[in-house]
């Protein structure tokens, strides 16, 4: 997996889960047993964090080196490596509301410089994805489903940004009295930015369904490791959609967030279903577009030499 260009994006997979984690503890009041569970949990992320930037930095190595030399070798899989900066400022902004106001006020701030780090690495990210699907076309038939991966660090900026405001709103008052209003400019540009994010992420959705459709005419799309893509893509866009329909107090929010539930555990019990079938043989890790991919870039650095 250390050799290997595409595999390394997984990489990114473990912050994000540590941050997750996180987020559940404080979701599920698992703090209230102890209170020391909760500076477990700001120690977790605190190193979530620190694998966060990590990862971002393993991206530049990876966008540099020569095994990563053809813009035919970026998928949406790269975005894994820079999610995790925006997915670990939504969790410090979760945590953030439970910790006392010093250690809230730390965690806040550092929650909005990863936002600042990950949403425009983000947007890079996404514009070299649309730039390559541009020139060399979709990914593989059996790779395709990683174009539903943009839709999930697109919604998690909105989802970041929009908890951090609503955070920022009740604290800064309190830490920061001499800011006057910039709590409420911040949970106001925490609104903005999710309904732009929401807007976007559904776009991306739409390709992501008109991308698998569009090369299913072709081949068929096998079952791999690959289809469970579509599961974080879709939580967050669950989450963001949630967040907005009670920020807005709009009913076509809270419709939309029930239908994505529904449609999140679907998919959830068709990939464990599948995935529990096929570890029997190994056949789910096997995703030959990937392969296909990394042995043309490692000729070419070679060749290059």
């Amino acid at each position: 997996m250390r050799r290997h260009p595409q595999r390394m994006l997984h990489y990114g997979a473990i912050p994000m889960a540590l941050a997750t984690v996180v987020t559940g503890i404080v979701g599920f009041r698992f703090h209230e047993l102890n209170n020391s569970i909760l500076y477990i949990a700001w120690a977790v992320w605190w190193i979530s964090v620190a694998l966060a930037w990590a990862a971002a930095v393993l991206l530049i190595y990876l966008a540099i080196s020569r095994a990563t030399r053809s813009i035919e070798a970026v998928t949406g899989a790269w975005l894994l490596l820079v999610a995790p900066l925006t997915v670990c400022a939504a969790a410090g902004g979760t945590l953030a509301e439970y910790l006392p106001s010093g250690a809230a006020y730390t965690t806040l701030v550092c929650s909005y410089c990863l936002a600042g780090a990950g949403v425009p690495l983000t947007c890079c990210v996404v514009v070299l994805y649309v730039h390559r699907i541009a020139v060399y076309k979709l990914p593989a038939h059996d790779a395709i489903l990683t174009a539903f991966i943009p839709l999930g660090p697109v919604a998690q900026i909105g989802v970041a940004v929009l908890t951090l405001g609503s955070v920022a709103q009740d604290l800064l008052p309190q830490v920061l009295p001499e800011a006057v209003g910039l709590g409420s400019v911040l949970f106001g540009l925490g609104i903005v930015t999710g309904l732009l994010s929401w807007g976007s992420a559904l776009f991306w959705a739409m390709h992501a369904v008109f991308a698998v459709v569009y090369q299913r005419r072709s081949a068929c799309v096998p079952f791999n490791i690959s289809w469970w893509a579509l599961t974080f893509p879709m939580g967050v866009f669950a989450t963001l959609t949630a967040g907005l329909g009670d920020a807005l107090e709009l009913n076509f929010f809270r419709v939309c967030f029930l239908l994505l539930v529904v449609l999140l555990v679907v998919l959830w019990l068709f990939n464990i279903v599948r995935t529990a079938a096929g570890l029997w043989t190994g056949a789910i890790f096997d995703i030959p577009g990937l392969m296909a991919t990394y042995d043309s870039d490692t000729s070419c650095a070679a060749s290059s030499v």
